[in-house]
Protein backbone atom coordinates (compact mmCIF):
# COMPACT_ATOMS: atom_id res chain seq x y z
CA UNK A 1 0.00 0.00 0.00
CA UNK A 2 1.18 3.32 -0.78
CA UNK A 3 0.99 5.75 1.95
CA UNK A 4 1.92 9.72 2.67
CA UNK A 5 2.81 10.94 6.03
CA UNK A 6 3.12 14.79 7.41
CA UNK A 7 4.71 14.13 10.67
CA UNK A 8 3.81 17.36 13.12
CA UNK A 9 5.76 18.25 15.72
CA UNK A 10 4.92 20.69 18.32
CA UNK A 11 6.30 23.57 17.22
CA UNK A 12 7.19 23.22 13.59
CA UNK A 13 7.23 20.42 10.65
CA UNK A 14 9.85 18.04 10.22
CA UNK A 15 9.72 15.42 6.84
CA UNK A 16 11.81 13.89 4.34
CA UNK A 17 14.02 14.91 1.51
CA UNK A 18 12.82 12.44 -0.73
CA UNK A 19 9.69 12.96 -2.86
CA UNK A 20 10.09 9.52 -4.48
CA UNK A 21 8.28 6.83 -3.25
CA UNK A 22 10.28 4.81 -0.93
CA UNK A 23 10.60 1.08 -0.26
CA UNK A 24 12.63 -0.07 2.60
CA UNK A 25 15.62 -0.66 0.09
CA UNK A 26 15.54 3.23 -0.75
CA UNK A 27 14.94 4.21 2.63
CA UNK A 28 18.15 2.23 3.53
CA UNK A 29 20.24 3.09 0.92
CA UNK A 30 19.07 6.65 1.69
CA UNK A 31 20.16 6.19 5.27
CA UNK A 32 23.75 4.80 4.47
CA UNK A 33 24.36 7.58 2.11
CA UNK A 34 23.49 10.11 5.31
CA UNK A 35 23.90 8.55 8.76
CA UNK A 36 26.51 10.42 11.02
CA UNK A 37 27.38 6.99 12.42
CA UNK A 38 28.57 5.83 9.29
CA UNK A 39 30.32 8.70 8.13
CA UNK A 40 32.51 9.04 11.33
CA UNK A 41 33.09 5.52 11.49
CA UNK A 42 34.70 6.03 7.79
CA UNK A 43 36.35 9.08 9.50
CA UNK A 44 37.82 6.64 11.92
CA UNK A 45 38.99 4.40 9.21
CA UNK A 46 40.91 7.48 7.23
CA UNK A 47 42.29 8.52 10.52
CA UNK A 48 43.96 4.88 10.86
CA UNK A 49 45.51 5.49 7.37
CA UNK A 50 47.11 8.70 8.24
CA UNK A 51 48.67 7.00 11.81
CA UNK A 52 50.10 3.98 9.71
CA UNK A 53 52.47 5.98 7.90
CA UNK A 54 52.81 8.51 11.44
CA UNK A 55 54.16 4.96 13.07
CA UNK A 56 56.46 3.57 9.92
CA UNK A 57 58.26 7.47 10.51
CA UNK A 58 60.02 5.72 13.70
CA UNK A 59 61.60 3.64 11.12
CA UNK A 60 63.58 6.36 9.55
CA UNK A 61 66.52 7.89 10.54
CA UNK A 62 66.15 12.04 11.89
CA UNK A 63 68.18 14.68 10.37
CA UNK A 64 68.69 17.88 12.20
CA UNK A 65 71.13 20.86 10.83
CA UNK A 66 71.34 23.62 13.81
CA UNK A 67 73.47 26.69 12.70
CA UNK A 68 74.54 29.93 15.37
CA UNK A 69 76.58 32.61 15.83
CA UNK A 70 77.73 33.90 18.69
CA UNK A 71 78.85 37.38 19.88
CA UNK A 72 81.60 37.09 22.80
CA UNK A 73 84.31 38.72 25.04
CA UNK A 74 86.45 36.93 27.60
CA UNK A 75 87.16 38.72 30.99
CA UNK A 76 91.08 39.51 31.18
CA UNK A 77 92.08 37.87 34.79
CA UNK A 78 91.37 34.36 33.12
CA UNK A 79 95.02 34.62 32.24
CA UNK A 80 94.60 33.65 28.63
CA UNK A 81 91.34 35.28 27.01
CA UNK A 82 90.76 34.90 23.57
CA UNK A 83 91.90 37.31 21.16
CA UNK A 84 93.46 38.94 24.05
CA UNK A 85 90.20 39.83 25.62
CA UNK A 86 88.61 41.94 22.68
CA UNK A 87 85.25 40.78 21.37
CA UNK A 88 84.73 38.19 18.83
CA UNK A 89 82.17 36.26 16.83
CA UNK A 90 82.20 32.47 16.51
CA UNK A 91 79.92 30.60 14.22
CA UNK A 92 78.86 26.94 13.83
CA UNK A 93 77.06 24.56 11.38
CA UNK A 94 75.88 20.98 12.89
CA UNK A 95 74.30 18.09 11.27
CA UNK A 96 73.05 15.46 13.22
CA UNK A 97 71.72 11.99 12.36
CA UNK A 98 70.20 9.58 14.45
CA UNK A 99 69.25 6.11 13.56
CA UNK A 100 67.49 3.39 15.60
CA UNK A 101 68.96 0.21 14.62
CA UNK A 102 67.55 -1.96 17.19
CA UNK A 103 64.08 -0.94 19.27
CA UNK A 104 62.29 -3.63 20.54
CA UNK A 105 58.46 -3.53 19.94
CA UNK A 106 59.11 -1.16 16.64
CA UNK A 107 57.48 -3.24 14.29
CA UNK A 108 54.58 -4.40 16.66
CA UNK A 109 53.75 -0.54 16.64
CA UNK A 110 52.89 -0.29 13.07
CA UNK A 111 50.87 -3.90 13.83
CA UNK A 112 49.05 -2.15 16.02
CA UNK A 113 48.13 0.74 13.92
CA UNK A 114 46.95 -2.06 10.85
CA UNK A 115 44.74 -3.89 13.54
CA UNK A 116 43.46 -0.91 14.42
CA UNK A 117 42.66 -0.02 10.59
CA UNK A 118 41.20 -3.32 10.43
CA UNK A 119 39.09 -3.09 13.45
CA UNK A 120 37.68 0.54 12.68
CA UNK A 121 36.46 -1.46 9.45
CA UNK A 122 34.62 -4.20 11.38
CA UNK A 123 32.91 -1.39 13.26
CA UNK A 124 31.97 0.07 10.09
CA UNK A 125 30.38 -3.55 8.92
CA UNK A 126 28.70 -3.64 12.80
CA UNK A 127 27.33 0.17 12.27
CA UNK A 128 25.48 -0.50 8.80
CA UNK A 129 24.46 -4.00 9.64
CA UNK A 130 22.73 -2.13 12.82
CA UNK A 131 21.30 0.63 10.77
CA UNK A 132 19.82 -2.07 8.52
CA UNK A 133 18.10 -3.89 11.20
CA UNK A 134 17.04 -0.96 12.61
CA UNK A 135 15.52 0.42 9.34
CA UNK A 136 13.99 -2.84 8.93
CA UNK A 137 12.45 -2.36 12.65
CA UNK A 138 10.96 1.23 11.85
CA UNK A 139 9.88 0.72 8.37
CA UNK A 140 8.00 -1.98 8.97
CA UNK A 141 6.77 -0.29 12.46
CA UNK A 142 5.17 2.23 10.05
CA UNK A 143 3.54 0.02 8.23
CA UNK A 144 2.32 -1.82 11.07
CA UNK A 145 0.80 1.04 12.86
CA UNK A 146 -0.62 3.03 9.52
CA UNK A 147 -2.87 -0.30 8.99
CA UNK A 148 -3.97 -0.41 12.68
CA UNK A 149 -4.85 3.68 12.14
CA UNK A 150 -6.73 2.59 8.67
CA UNK A 151 -8.35 -0.41 10.53
CA UNK A 152 -9.53 1.61 13.35
CA UNK A 153 -10.79 4.35 11.23
CA UNK A 154 -12.82 1.92 8.99
CA UNK A 155 -13.75 0.69 11.88
CA UNK A 156 -15.20 4.25 13.76
CA UNK A 157 -16.93 5.01 10.93
CA UNK A 158 -19.09 1.63 10.44
CA UNK A 159 -20.00 2.39 14.36
CA UNK A 160 -20.94 5.73 13.97
CA UNK A 161 -23.15 5.12 10.69
CA UNK A 162 -24.29 2.27 13.14
CA UNK A 163 -25.10 5.02 16.06
CA UNK A 164 -27.00 6.80 13.10
CA UNK A 165 -29.14 3.48 12.29
CA UNK A 166 -30.36 3.12 16.44
CA UNK A 167 -31.09 6.52 16.63
CA UNK A 168 -33.55 6.58 14.01
CA UNK A 169 -34.75 3.54 14.97
CA UNK A 170 -34.88 4.70 18.88
CA UNK A 171 -36.61 7.34 17.73
CA UNK A 172 -39.35 5.70 15.61
CA UNK A 173 -39.56 3.01 19.19
CA UNK A 174 -37.77 0.55 17.31
CA UNK A 175 -34.75 0.13 19.22
CA UNK A 176 -33.29 0.29 22.52
CA UNK A 177 -31.15 3.43 24.50
CA UNK A 178 -28.88 0.06 25.65
CA UNK A 179 -28.03 -0.10 21.75
CA UNK A 180 -26.85 3.56 21.31
CA UNK A 181 -25.38 3.29 24.94
CA UNK A 182 -23.35 0.47 23.78
CA UNK A 183 -21.88 1.76 20.60
CA UNK A 184 -21.11 5.10 22.12
CA UNK A 185 -18.83 3.16 24.70
CA UNK A 186 -17.08 1.51 21.51
CA UNK A 187 -16.96 4.99 19.86
CA UNK A 188 -15.41 6.53 23.34
CA UNK A 189 -13.11 2.96 23.66
CA UNK A 190 -11.73 3.51 19.80
CA UNK A 191 -11.08 6.99 20.39
CA UNK A 192 -7.54 6.33 22.65
CA UNK A 193 -6.95 3.77 20.53
CA UNK A 194 -6.57 5.45 17.00
CA UNK A 195 -4.20 8.90 19.06
CA UNK A 196 -2.09 5.65 20.25
CA UNK A 197 -1.84 4.75 16.45
CA UNK A 198 -1.37 8.42 15.06
CA UNK A 199 1.15 8.34 17.56
CA UNK A 200 3.16 5.78 17.08
CA UNK A 201 3.07 6.59 13.34
CA UNK A 202 4.51 9.93 14.30
CA UNK A 203 7.68 8.45 16.35
CA UNK A 204 7.95 5.68 13.59
CA UNK A 205 7.72 8.37 10.77
CA UNK A 206 10.53 10.59 13.10
CA UNK A 207 12.53 7.70 13.52
CA UNK A 208 13.07 7.03 9.63
CA UNK A 209 13.50 11.13 8.98
CA UNK A 210 16.18 10.82 11.69
CA UNK A 211 17.76 7.47 10.13
CA UNK A 212 18.21 9.34 6.77
CA UNK A 213 19.24 12.10 7.99
CA UNK A 214 16.54 14.62 6.70
CA UNK A 215 15.81 17.61 8.03
CA UNK A 216 13.57 19.44 5.13
CA UNK A 217 9.99 19.98 4.94
CA UNK A 218 9.04 17.63 1.45
CA UNK A 219 6.62 14.32 2.14
CA UNK A 220 7.95 11.30 2.54
CA UNK A 221 6.08 8.75 0.51
CA UNK A 222 6.51 5.20 1.96
CA UNK A 223 5.50 2.26 -0.53
CA UNK A 224 5.46 -1.20 1.60
CA UNK A 225 3.53 -4.12 3.23
CA UNK A 226 3.52 -6.37 5.91
CA UNK A 227 4.26 -9.68 4.21
CA UNK A 228 3.28 -13.78 5.58
CA UNK A 229 6.72 -14.79 5.06
CA UNK A 230 6.95 -19.01 6.36
CA UNK A 231 9.93 -20.44 7.17
CA UNK A 232 10.64 -23.29 4.35
CA UNK A 233 10.82 -19.94 1.95
CA UNK A 234 13.14 -18.38 3.89
CA UNK A 235 15.54 -21.42 4.21
CA UNK A 236 16.01 -21.42 0.82
CA UNK A 237 17.89 -18.53 0.63
CA UNK A 238 19.86 -18.86 3.79
CA UNK A 239 23.38 -19.50 3.03
CA UNK A 240 26.06 -20.05 5.88
CA UNK A 241 29.20 -20.18 3.55
CA UNK A 242 29.08 -15.95 3.29
CA UNK A 243 28.59 -15.81 7.28
CA UNK A 244 30.02 -12.58 9.05
CA UNK A 245 30.08 -11.60 12.14
CA UNK A 246 31.82 -8.35 12.46
CA UNK A 247 31.45 -8.18 16.32
CA UNK A 248 33.18 -11.38 16.73
CA UNK A 249 35.86 -10.02 14.63
CA UNK A 250 36.13 -6.69 16.16
CA UNK A 251 36.91 -8.89 19.32
CA UNK A 252 39.39 -11.05 17.47
CA UNK A 253 41.48 -8.21 16.14
CA UNK A 254 41.86 -6.47 19.57
CA UNK A 255 43.29 -9.57 20.96
CA UNK A 256 45.79 -9.20 18.41
CA UNK A 257 46.03 -5.81 18.81
CA UNK A 258 46.66 -6.47 22.50
CA UNK A 259 49.31 -9.18 21.96
CA UNK A 260 51.34 -6.56 19.34
CA UNK A 261 50.57 -3.74 22.40
CA UNK A 262 52.61 -6.04 24.84
CA UNK A 263 55.21 -6.23 22.83
CA UNK A 264 55.52 -2.72 22.17
CA UNK A 265 54.94 -1.52 25.83
CA UNK A 266 57.31 -4.22 27.34
CA UNK A 267 59.90 -3.29 24.34
CA UNK A 268 60.92 0.03 26.59
CA UNK A 269 62.49 -2.36 29.00
CA UNK A 270 64.52 -3.85 26.32
CA UNK A 271 68.38 -2.84 25.24
CA UNK A 272 68.18 -0.11 22.96
CA UNK A 273 71.35 0.07 20.17
CA UNK A 274 71.07 3.43 18.32
CA UNK A 275 73.84 4.74 15.30
CA UNK A 276 74.42 8.77 15.84
CA UNK A 277 76.18 10.49 13.26
CA UNK A 278 77.76 14.28 13.56
CA UNK A 279 79.20 16.47 10.99
CA UNK A 280 80.52 19.48 12.62
CA UNK A 281 82.05 23.52 11.06
CA UNK A 282 83.32 26.08 13.40
CA UNK A 283 85.12 29.35 12.57
CA UNK A 284 85.85 32.63 14.07
CA UNK A 285 85.05 34.35 10.40
CA UNK A 286 81.58 33.70 8.73
CA UNK A 287 83.45 33.27 5.40
CA UNK A 288 85.30 30.18 6.58
CA UNK A 289 82.55 28.60 8.18
CA UNK A 290 82.43 26.10 5.69
CA UNK A 291 86.13 26.21 4.93
CA UNK A 292 87.87 22.47 4.74
CA UNK A 293 89.80 23.26 7.96
CA UNK A 294 86.65 24.10 10.02
CA UNK A 295 84.93 20.83 9.67
CA UNK A 296 84.78 18.15 12.28
CA UNK A 297 82.76 14.71 12.83
CA UNK A 298 82.03 11.79 15.06
CA UNK A 299 80.59 8.51 14.40
CA UNK A 300 78.82 6.54 18.08
CA UNK A 301 77.07 3.69 18.12
CA UNK A 302 74.83 3.90 21.07
CA UNK A 303 73.68 1.22 23.09
CA UNK A 304 71.24 1.73 26.28
CA UNK A 305 70.40 -0.68 28.58
CA UNK A 306 68.09 -0.11 31.06
CA UNK A 307 68.91 -1.31 34.04
CA UNK A 308 65.81 -0.60 36.65
CA UNK A 309 62.34 1.23 36.16
CA UNK A 310 60.85 1.18 39.28
CA UNK A 311 59.35 -2.62 38.75
CA UNK A 312 57.18 -0.46 36.20
CA UNK A 313 57.45 -3.74 33.54
CA UNK A 314 55.74 -6.42 36.29
CA UNK A 315 52.23 -3.57 36.54
CA UNK A 316 52.53 -3.40 32.70
CA UNK A 317 52.07 -6.72 32.32
CA UNK A 318 49.42 -7.21 34.77
CA UNK A 319 47.47 -4.40 33.61
CA UNK A 320 48.33 -6.06 30.01
CA UNK A 321 47.35 -10.01 30.96
CA UNK A 322 44.12 -8.36 32.63
CA UNK A 323 42.79 -6.66 29.55
CA UNK A 324 43.63 -10.34 27.72
CA UNK A 325 41.50 -11.57 30.23
CA UNK A 326 38.50 -9.12 29.72
CA UNK A 327 38.64 -9.72 25.56
CA UNK A 328 38.06 -13.40 26.25
CA UNK A 329 35.58 -12.96 29.10
CA UNK A 330 33.63 -10.75 26.50
CA UNK A 331 34.39 -12.87 23.48
CA UNK A 332 32.83 -16.29 25.48
CA UNK A 333 29.96 -13.29 26.54
CA UNK A 334 29.36 -12.53 23.06
CA UNK A 335 29.77 -16.86 21.84
CA UNK A 336 26.84 -16.99 24.06
CA UNK A 337 24.61 -14.17 23.05
CA UNK A 338 24.78 -14.95 19.62
CA UNK A 339 23.80 -18.41 20.29
CA UNK A 340 20.50 -17.59 22.47
CA UNK A 341 19.72 -15.40 20.45
CA UNK A 342 20.00 -17.38 17.25
CA UNK A 343 18.03 -20.56 18.86
CA UNK A 344 15.34 -18.19 20.69
CA UNK A 345 14.80 -16.52 17.62
CA UNK A 346 14.69 -19.66 15.37
CA UNK A 347 11.92 -21.00 18.10
CA UNK A 348 9.43 -18.14 17.52
CA UNK A 349 9.71 -18.29 14.15
CA UNK A 350 9.11 -21.80 13.92
CA UNK A 351 6.01 -21.10 16.21
CA UNK A 352 4.73 -17.96 14.48
CA UNK A 353 4.89 -20.30 11.19
CA UNK A 354 1.48 -22.12 12.52
CA UNK A 355 -0.12 -19.37 13.95
CA UNK A 356 0.24 -17.30 10.81
CA UNK A 357 -1.52 -19.41 8.60
CA UNK A 358 -4.09 -19.83 11.59
CA UNK A 359 -4.38 -16.09 11.94
CA UNK A 360 -5.01 -15.67 8.02
CA UNK A 361 -7.64 -18.22 8.22
CA UNK A 362 -9.56 -16.67 11.41
CA UNK A 363 -8.65 -13.66 9.51
CA UNK A 364 -10.48 -14.73 5.99
CA UNK A 365 -13.81 -16.17 8.44
CA UNK A 366 -13.89 -13.02 10.37
CA UNK A 367 -14.43 -11.36 7.16
CA UNK A 368 -16.90 -13.36 5.75
CA UNK A 369 -19.08 -13.34 8.71
CA UNK A 370 -18.67 -9.52 8.84
CA UNK A 371 -20.36 -9.19 5.15
CA UNK A 372 -23.00 -12.19 6.22
CA UNK A 373 -23.75 -9.88 9.61
CA UNK A 374 -24.21 -6.90 7.95
CA UNK A 375 -26.88 -8.39 5.65
CA UNK A 376 -28.85 -10.40 8.66
CA UNK A 377 -28.88 -6.74 10.44
CA UNK A 378 -30.64 -4.90 8.03
CA UNK A 379 -33.07 -7.42 8.33
CA UNK A 380 -33.05 -7.77 11.80
CA UNK A 381 -32.43 -11.28 12.12
CA UNK A 382 -29.27 -10.66 14.65
CA UNK A 383 -29.34 -7.40 17.24
CA UNK A 384 -26.72 -4.67 17.53
CA UNK A 385 -24.76 -6.53 20.10
CA UNK A 386 -24.54 -9.53 17.69
CA UNK A 387 -23.40 -7.12 14.79
CA UNK A 388 -20.99 -5.03 17.29
CA UNK A 389 -19.05 -8.31 18.09
CA UNK A 390 -18.48 -9.60 14.83
CA UNK A 391 -17.09 -6.01 13.60
CA UNK A 392 -14.81 -6.57 16.89
CA UNK A 393 -13.80 -9.84 16.19
CA UNK A 394 -12.60 -9.04 12.32
CA UNK A 395 -10.44 -5.78 13.74
CA UNK A 396 -9.11 -8.29 16.24
CA UNK A 397 -8.45 -10.85 13.85
CA UNK A 398 -6.27 -8.19 11.55
CA UNK A 399 -4.88 -6.53 14.20
CA UNK A 400 -3.26 -9.74 15.82
CA UNK A 401 -2.50 -11.28 12.04
CA UNK A 402 -0.24 -7.70 11.60
CA UNK A 403 1.42 -7.52 14.59
CA UNK A 404 2.59 -11.45 14.14
CA UNK A 405 3.58 -10.45 10.80
CA UNK A 406 5.81 -7.68 12.34
CA UNK A 407 6.74 -10.20 14.84
CA UNK A 408 8.05 -12.43 12.68
CA UNK A 409 9.74 -10.00 10.20
CA UNK A 410 11.84 -8.50 13.44
CA UNK A 411 12.56 -12.24 14.44
CA UNK A 412 14.19 -12.97 10.96
CA UNK A 413 15.86 -10.03 11.46
CA UNK A 414 17.46 -11.37 14.39
CA UNK A 415 18.06 -14.62 13.10
CA UNK A 416 20.00 -13.53 10.09
CA UNK A 417 21.92 -11.21 12.55
CA UNK A 418 22.94 -13.66 15.13
CA UNK A 419 23.63 -16.37 12.43
CA UNK A 420 25.64 -13.49 10.81
CA UNK A 421 23.58 -14.05 7.33
CA UNK A 422 23.71 -10.81 5.53
CA UNK A 423 20.35 -8.91 5.58
CA UNK A 424 19.80 -8.15 2.14
CA UNK A 425 18.25 -11.46 1.20
CA UNK A 426 15.60 -11.46 3.92
CA UNK A 427 14.98 -7.26 2.20
CA UNK A 428 14.85 -8.56 -0.80
CA UNK A 429 11.88 -11.17 0.27
CA UNK A 430 10.09 -8.33 2.03
CA UNK A 431 10.27 -5.79 -1.04
CA UNK A 432 9.94 -8.51 -3.98
CA UNK A 433 6.00 -8.65 -5.51
CA UNK A 434 4.29 -12.11 -5.34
Amino acid sequence: MRILLFVFLSYFQITATFSKTMNVKDVLEAAKNNNLSIREAKEKINESNAQTGLAKSFLYPTVNWSLSGTRAKEALYTGSPKFDGDPYSTYSSDLKLTQNLYVKGSLAGISIIEQEKKINLAKLHLIERDLEQKVIETFYRFILYQGSLENLLKNHDILKKSLVTSNGRYQKGRGLLLDILQIKTQIALQIPQIEEAKNQITISGLELLKLMGSDSQSPLNINGKLKTLLLSEVKKILNFSNMYLPEYEVNQLQLNQLAYSKEMTLGKHYPLLRLVGDYFYNNYKKADLFADESNSWAIQLQLVIPLFSGLSSRDEYSILQSQESQLRFAREDLERSLNLKQISSMKNLESAETSLISYELALKMALDAQIEAGRMYKVSQIDLLQYLNVQQAVLQAKSSLDKLKYQSIIAYSDYFVASGIPLKGLIDLLVENK
